[in-house]
């Protein structure tokens, strides 16, 4: 084994441990999604109601439920979805799987789009690629 493709291992073994770290951190993310939930349970209920104006109406609780219950599987999909990435890295399988998330998580600045880049960096290297075919 060469000293670069020593380096270039070693860096996808550290690509793979940010992928577990931005995953966790996206799972712990979705968890403000659930201020949404009770917000939109509590409105929905009724339990918002103030002496001083008009509560608001129903169906905005609802919005919020459907808003928070959306944002929750969002991220919880996104955060397994990473850290299956990392595994992935890590064994040296499923490059175009790895590809493919690296990429969307570019949309996810800034911390996606720096492990999305460094990602995409090192896993489109000819020598890399080998390495995932072995």
């Amino acid at each position: 084994m060469s000293d670069v493709t020593r380096q270039d291992s070693d860096l996808l073994s550290i690509v793979s441990i940010f992928h577990y770290v931005l995953g966790g951190f996206q799972m712990l993310f979705s968890l403000i999604g659930l201020v949404y939930v009770a917000m939109g349970i509590l409105m929905a209920s009724g339990a918002m109601e103030s002496s001083s104006g008009n509560p608001p109406p129903a169906e905005m609780g609802w919005v919020f439920g459907a808003v928070g219950v959306v944002f929750v599987l969002v991220f919880i999909t996104m955060g397994i979805l990473t850290i299956r990435t990392g595994i992935n890295i890590s064994k040296r399988r499923r490059r175009t799987f790895c590809i493919v998330i690296d990429s969307i998580l570019c949309m996810i600045v800034p911390f996606g789009t720096i492990v999305g880049v460094f990602g995409l960096v090192l896993l489109t290297k000819p020598e890399n690629a080998e390495e995932f075919q072995g």
